[in-house]
């Protein structure tokens, strides 16, 4: 069978961890070969059908299925998982069947470029991994240097690229722009953590009004009286007085906690969730806490959270810079703002995670466990559509979507 999917050599801006990353195939603890819906482009789906390896041709034909609709030459067929296991039923030992019968090449978009991330914002190449991969976040939370960004040269998957047009009224150059200042302002170093997300709060919003009203001439303006405000002290200044609302962050984190996503969990998964759930102090039979059970164990962990941080101290700062850099931040939501709630609930709701497993006088989580958590959330939050939607209605229909509110979820 001859190539069918194109591909070129690149210069790309990534972060450093990206480079050091390589699939451990079936050494890895939670294979993406299970658990997903995996879509089959078009291209692929055609030469799937016309494979005359004796091993794979009945499989093609029985567990490759037509999406018949609203399909598109992206998602044109689908791959039915194993009903028991939720395993790709092309796995041989923990191994790819097709990749190692038909070559790379063959494999599908979603398959073949698994957990890198690419797109061209500003007529720059970008590429960076999605931490639902274990590997991917061992390297990109637990290294010093994991995020320092780096231009390299390497290949990448032509149809895989997304390509980033105008948003908002700006230029893909000046979306660019204001993306990198977003990073730049998240590694202000005279800023704890909630206040440099606090300030990219108060960024986002005045940007979101800039925007709103047709002010995008001013947006460079903006960026500079904004970085001025925020090296003179002035942002700091600013959210000073600010205390920490530990109610409202337990109530609210572990809401979206216990909501119910509609994928199989791994063993790994239901470890964590299992850790969460025991940190929270639930009853092991009836799995329920009382509310202030919630409220003052949740308080414990977090006070206690940064004590387990100084193992891994660049995982929560990583991983927000990291999702930031991978979605083209803030322009991947209806508007800057609506993205900078989204982002700001991933934090709070890993945050949670993290903290309520420190509730254990006997024993922190260490740096594996810490990581772990983050996969595990990456994977089972971040990938279930379903769950984002619900959780930006629940923001807006509580009332929890304005920026004053929204900074309660964030000092501890």
């Amino acid at each position: 069978m001859s190539s069918i999917h194109l591909t070129k050599t690149v210069q790309s801006v990534q972060p450093r961890y990206v480079g050091r990353f390589s699939c451990t195939g079936s050494a890895c603890e939670d294979t993406c070969c299970s658990g997903w819906t995996v879509v089959i482009d078009k291209k692929t789906f055609n030469a799937y059908r016309q494979t005359k390896q004796p091993l794979l041709m009945e499989r093609m034909a029985t567990q490759v299925k037509r999406i018949r609709s609203l399909s598109s030459d992206v998602k044109y067929a689908r791959i039915e998982m194993q009903a028991e296991t939720r395993d790709c039923p092309f796995l041989e030992e923990r191994l790819c069947s097709v990749q190692r019968e038909l070559g790379e090449d063959k494999l599908s978009d979603t398959c073949a470029t698994y957990p890198r991330k690419s797109r061209v914002l500003g007529g720059q190449h970008q590429q960076a991994l999605t931490l639902s991969c274990p590997e991917a976040a061992r390297l990109a939370l637990l290294a010093p240097d994991a995020m320092d960004f780096v231009e390299v040269s390497g290949k990448v998957r032509v149809e895989s690229v997304i390509q980033i047009r105008s948003k908002q009224g700006l230029s893909p150059e000046m979306m660019e722009s204001v993306s990198l200042f977003c990073l730049k302002l998240m590694k202000v170093s005279s800023l704890s953590l909630w206040q440099k997300l606090a300030a990219l709060g108060v960024f986002i919003e005045l940007l979101t009004a800039s925007l709103k009203r047709g002010g995008h001439a001013g947006v460079p303006a903006l960026l500079k009286d904004f970085d001025t405000m925020v090296s003179t002290g002035g942002i700091a200044d600013a959210l000073s007085a600010m205390l920490p609302d530990y109610a409202v962050q337990a109530t609210a984190f572990s809401g979206l906690w216990q909501i119910k996503t509609s994928r199989k969990n791994s063993a790994v998964q239901r470890s964590v969730q299992a850790m969460v759930a025991k940190g929270l102090g639930a009853d092991p039979v009836t799995n329920l806490v009382t509310q202030q059970q919630l409220i003052d164990n949740y308080r414990s962990g977090v006070q206690r959270l940064p004590e387990a941080l100084k193992q891994a101290p660049y995982l929560l700062e990583n991983f927000l810079l990291n999702e930031m850099f991978s979605e083209g931040f803030p322009f991947a939501e209806a508007s800057p703002y609506e993205h900078f709630l989204k982002l700001v609930t991933q934090f709070g709701l890993l945050r949670f995670m993290l903290a309520v497993q420190c509730n254990d006088d006997a024993k922190l989580p260490d740096a594996e466990q810490m990581a772990r958590t983050v996969q595990v959330f990456s994977r089972k939050y971040q990938h279930d559509a379903d769950f984002a939607k619900r959780v930006n209605g629940a923001l807006k229909n509580s009332g929890w979507d304005a920026l004053e509110k929204v900074y309660r979820f964030l000092r501890t």
